[in-house]
């Protein structure tokens, strides 16, 4: 008993063996992966009116800071603070003693010249009739109409001083050189104020209308001027749209008034300005906003869906195609706006080309795939 059971138990162990040496030579091989099953859209041209987003800041259509043109002391205010004012209201009062005066002076001094004009005048007659009569000489004659043009001529610098004089009585009148909202007031009653100072008494803004200054750079602002150089009416005003801080929408639509001549040497930007109504003064100049510069028209554009592109390590966008033979091709692409969740291609795809939208990170040059279900690009949400 012990003998056969000491055999079988060295038959177990050769068997064993031998099962595993048969198991080496049975090669490790695996069923081949089948073809990437994937959905594809229809590249279709989708009519849009695309809009640039640029930063921009509040500015006064019209600012003025109020200053003295001439000196002395302020008597009284006569605006209220914040309320808006006409083109000649009469802001401040200067005290007009010293300058009513000098009129006065003026006056009576032009009156002395036109005296002695009068009577040089009709000196030079009286020389002129005895020269007629052979009665004076032609010597006493010019002099007698020398000392005439004389008294003209003072009469005329006399003239000039009281229109002076008298312009210096309006100054101490301080009136508001625009209409608009007229601000704090930086002096009081009694303060002394001087010819040219450097500080102002008071600003006035006008708010029914407001620039917007947006920056861009100066390869940005080329590339649009190149875009809109291609539509076809060049005299359309072009739409701009601004939000608001809070992330609301402004409800006043304004438009692009000029682009600067110049680029920012410090920023290497160019300044954008555009025109945008006012009527409520919601718009506070020094405000920042973001502005949405429309096209002057729609065009067609080809779009594809943000998830669809793949971004090199460099950071260049591309996106898979499936060819006719249902194999996948990597295109190269020239990224335009964002619209809604998708991108507008500027180059690299044509109308028709099948994108893979779909199993985007098994996806490689060159392998088979199944097209599961094809839609159209019009069906994107691409609100431009």
């Amino acid at each position: 008993m012990h003998v056969t059971n000491t055999l079988r138990l060295t038959l177990c162990f050769l068997l064993s063996f031998t099962i595993l040496g048969c198991g080496e030579n049975i090669p490790n091989q695996r069923p081949e992966a089948g073809p990437a099953h994937v959905d594809v859209l229809k590249l279709t041209p989708t009519t849009l009116r695309l809009t640039t987003e640029l930063p921009g800041r509040i500015t006064a259509f019209k600012q003025a800071e109020v200053r003295p043109q001439v000196t002395g002391i302020l008597k009284s205010r006569l605006y209220v603070e914040g309320s808006q004012v006409e083109t000649g209201d009469v802001l401040y009062q200067i005290d007009p003693t010293v300058y009513q005066s000098n009129v006065n002076s003026a006056q009576a001094q032009l009156a002395k010249a036109l005296t002695s004009q009068e009577t040089a005048r009709k000196t030079a007659i009286r020389y002129q009739e005895l020269l007629k009569k052979k009665l004076t000489s032609q010597q006493l004659y010019d002099d007698a109409d020398a000392a005439y043009k004389e008294a003209q001529a003072e009469v005329a610098i006399r003239q000039a001083a009281l229109d002076y004089a008298n312009i210096e009585l309006s100054y101490t009148q301080i009136k508001a050189p625009i209409s608009g909202q007229v601000g704090l007031s930086q002096v009081s009653e009694g303060s002394l104020l001087t010819a040219e100072q450097s500080s102002y008494l008071t600003t006035i803004i006008q708010t029914s209308n407001v620039y917007v200054d947006m920056q861009q750079s100066s390869l940005s602002i080329h590339k649009l001027k190149q875009d809109f150089s291609d539509f076809k009416d060049k005299r359309e005003e072009i739409p701009v749209s601004i939000t608001l801080e809070d992330g609301s929408a402004y409800e006043q639509i304004g438009h692009l008034e000029f682009a600067d001549t110049q680029v920012s040497g410090s920023t290497g930007t160019v300044t954008l300005r555009a025109i945008i109504p006012n009527s409520n003064n919601t718009l506070l100049a020094g405000m920042y906003v973001r502005a949405h510069i429309s096209m002057p028209e729609a065009r067609d554009y080809l779009v594809v869906p943000q998830s669809a592109v793949v971004r090199s390590q460099s950071g260049e966008p591309s996106v898979f195609v499936v060819g006719l033979d249902n194999k996948t091709v990597k295109k190269s692409v020239e990224l335009g706006n964002e619209v809604g969740n998708g991108w507008v291609v500027k180059q690299g795809l044509a109308s028709g080309d099948l994108v893979v939208i779909n199993n985007i990170l098994n996806m490689r040059n060159n392998i088979d795939v199944v097209v599961d279900s094809t839609s159209l690009s019009t069906q994107l949400d691409v609100q431009g």
